[in-house]
C-alpha cells in the first residue's frame, strides 16, 4: 500500500478547521461533546499530516499496516484527550470569566480517561486497517451472468 502525499485537500481542510476553531473560541459554548469532537479532529489532523509528511509517497508492506494503524489510532486516541483539554484550557483563558466554561474537574476527568481513548483509537485504527485490507483483496468474480442484466424471454 502506497501512502499518499500531503495534498491540497488536506491543506485546505486544515485551514477550514482553523477557521472553525476561531469561530468556536469566540462563542459562549459549554457543551462537552463539541470540544471533544474538535479535539478528535485536531489530534487526527496533527498525526495524519505528520505521518504523510514523513512517509508520504512510500510503499508500506502489508505486515506493517495493521500494527501501524493500531499505533496511529492509539496515539490519536490519547492525543484526543490532550487536545480536548488544551482547547478547553485555551477557551477558559481566552474568555477569562469568573466561572470558567470548562471547570478544572472536568478537564482532569478527561485526562484521566486518556488510556480508554487510546484503546478506543487503537481499535478504530485496527478496524480501518482490516477494512483497507478487505478493499485491496476483493476476490475477482469470474461469473459473467449478472441478475440485473438478464432479460426475461417468454
Amino acid at each position: 500500500m502506497t501512502l499518499p502525499t500531503v495534498g491540497l485537500r488536506l491543506r485546505l481542510f486544515i485551514i477550514a478547521f482553523g477557521v472553525v476553531l476561531m469561530i468556536w473560541f469566540s462563542l459562549e459554548d459549554q457543551v462537552t461533546w463539541h470540544v471533544t469532537l474538535l479535539g478528535t479532529i485536531l489530534a487526527s489532523l496533527i498525526m495524519i499530516s505528520w505521518l504523510l509528511n514523513q512517509l508520504g509517497g512510500q510503499t508500506i508492506e502489508g505486515r506493517f499496516i495493521v500494527i501501524g494503524a493500531l499505533l496511529l489510532g492509539s496515539i490519536i486516541g490519547a492525543g484526543t484527550s490532550l487536545a480536548t483539554v488544551g482547547l478547553m484550557f485555551f477557551k477558559n483563558s481566552w474568555h477569562a470569566h469568573p466561572y470558567p466554561d470548562f471547570p478544572t474537574g472536568l478537564m482532569l476527568a478527561i485526562l484521566a480517561r486518556a488510556p480508554f481513548w487510546a484503546l478506543a483509537g487503537g481499535l478504530f485504527g485496527l478496524a480501518v486497517a482490516f477494512l483497507l485490507h478487505l478493499r485491496d483483496h476483493q476476490p475477482k468474480s469470474t461469473k459473467t451472468n449478472d441478475v440485473g442484466s438478464q432479460s426475461i424471454n417468454r
